[in-house]
């Protein structure tokens, strides 16, 4: 088959991966260069682990999804992956933490209760007093982004996979598996996989109702000497029972400090003028006041922006478009299905995919 990709993201790239090594010719655009150093699925880490809130089906995916990602590591030689555990605070009842361990218990994936007093002796350089339990995930840890989307841009042009950097796309026919370049060439195939994230609504208008264009600011930090040492072996961190979206990604593998707080992200639209200004480092930062220690130490080393389509329910969004599957809404959490979103795209393109439930799965409901 000859299958067109638009979009040159984690799961565009990905798809392309599993397409190319079923023997299938593929063809990859993105309006950006390739790899898109600037783009939503470039920076230097991105959290990966099982707990999901009351999110069953993401839960349970993250199994298949590891296993994609070993298949993804075979293929590239080496991995990209940090595994450092992950923990989340639960400082109230029924808090995302708190369904965490609920749906964990349910589906009898296992993971580590900590107790209060365990917390504080165990992680010193977090301030914990207010925390009724830790769910420590050891499994969790940190995706090397930047690494993988170069390793897996080459792969494919060693593998034969056509790289359009630079051509963007201005329609995706819905009658013939065809797309249109923004200088008007025709280009057919036999199955069209768009994979444009929040851009998707560009080149399908009703689907901007659906999800929200948002604005994602994160720090690189530098932490307090006196404790430089825990951080390093820190584990990965998210929702601290603080305001919503808590993350941190800790400094292993000689990367860098990561903050980000899901409260601070805001609405922005495609055409909006979204650059980072002076006061994005210390709003951000101040999320952290009552939960580091020694807050007031740390230094904002620098910023970094990106766009990405939340969902209401954050769940990915899957749709069928005559001969096109059209994949958006990754919530900010995409990039840790990456592989298993891909192989589940390159069956759709293959026909061996029915659209109603392959769309449920991908939404976390089957």
């Amino acid at each position: 088959m000859d299958v067109l990709i638009v979009g040159a993201g984690i799961n565009g790239l990905c798809a392309a991966w599993a397409l190319c090594r079923a023997g299938h010719r593929v063809q990859v655009f993105d309006a950006a260069p390739i790899p898109n150093t600037a783009g939503t699925s470039y920076d230097e880490h991105r959290l990966i682990r099982t707990p999901y809130g009351d999110q069953r089906g993401y839960a349970l995916m993250m199994r298949e999804g590891w296993a994609a990602w070993d298949r993804l590591w075979a293929d590239l030689g080496r991995r990209h992956v940090a595994v450092t555990g992950c923990l989340a605070l639960s400082t109230a009842p029924d808090d995302w933490t708190d369904r965490s361990a609920r749906t964990l218990d349910a589906l009898g994936i296992g993971y580590e209760r900590i107790s209060p007093a365990a917390l504080a002796a165990r992680f010193p350089m977090l301030r914990t007093e207010d925390a009724r339990f830790g769910l420590y995930d050891p499994d969790g840890g940190l995706l090397f982004a930047d690494r993988i989307v170069d390793d897996v841009v080459a792969w494919l042009a060693a593998h034969g996979v056509a790289l359009h950097g630079e051509t963007a796309i201005a329609a995706v026919d819905e009658v013939a598996p065809a797309i249109r370049t923004a200088t008007g060439r025709r280009i057919m195939g036999d199955a069209v996989l768009v994979t444009t994230g929040v851009w998707a609504a560009q080149l399908f208008p009703d689907l901007a109702g659906t999800y929200v264009p948002l604005r994602q600011v994160v720090a690189y930090v530098e932490p307090p000497a006196a404790l430089t040492e825990a951080w390093r072996t820190a584990p990965a961190m998210l929702d601290l029972g603080g305001p919503r979206g808590m993350f941190l990604a800790p400094p292993v593998g000689g990367r860098g400090f990561k903050l980000g707080c899901g409260a601070y992200n805001r609405p922005c639209g495609l055409d909006e003028e979204a650059g980072i200004v002076p006061e994005d480092g210390p709003v951000l930062l101040d999320f952290y006041r009552h939960r580091l220690q020694q807050w007031e130490a740390f230094r904002i080393r620098r910023l970094r922006m990106c766009r990405y389509g939340n969902e209401p329910a954050q769940r990915f969004i899957l749709q069928r478009r005559g001969p096109a599957w059209v994949l958006t809404g990754c919530s900010g959490h995409g990039f840790k299905f990456g592989p298993l979103m891909g192989e589940a795209l390159a069956e759709a393109a293959c026909g061996r995919s029915d659209p109603v439930q392959l769309a449920r799965w991908v939404a976390g409901q089957d």
